[in-house]
């Protein structure tokens, strides 16, 4: 599935949610499906998304918070999933768009195209 078809079907479901979108192409893809005043673009801070929503989460917890991140930038700052597998918060979902590529800066291979897995590293 395309990260844009990903994108849609996301904002196809959203209401009162919290969003924080991680910065470049997909921020810009979501403001252009569906502005909301709900809805952090990231314009920089490159891996941060997670950070950002987990302390939303934290310091919202009656808000659903979304935070759709990419493979690329999930692994710029691991740390994150360890820290959200520890706190693990209810009104929190991360999620992570696999492309195994950094798709703004010209698709160079992550190390999602080899042999790490996001999904187990988040399990913690």
């Amino acid at each position: 599935m395309k990260r844009y078809d990903v994108l849609k079907e996301i904002v196809e479901t959203l209401n009162d949610e919290l969003v924080v979108c991680n910065l470049g192409i997909p921020s810009r893809e979501l403001y252009n499906l569906k502005d909301r005043d709900e809805t952090f673009y990231m314009l920089g801070s490159m891996g941060l998304s997670s950070s950002i929503a987990l302390g939303l989460a934290i310091s919202q917890p009656n808000k659903s918070v979304y935070c759709i991140d990419g493979d690329g930038s999930i692994l710029m700052n691991l740390g994150s999933l360890s820290t959200i597998a520890n706190i693990n918060p209810a009104n929190l979902t991360l999620i992570v768009i696999d492309n195994e590529a950094y798709g703004s800066t010209g698709n160079q291979k992550t190390h999602t195209s080899g042999k790490t897995d996001l999904s187990l590293i988040a399990k913690g």
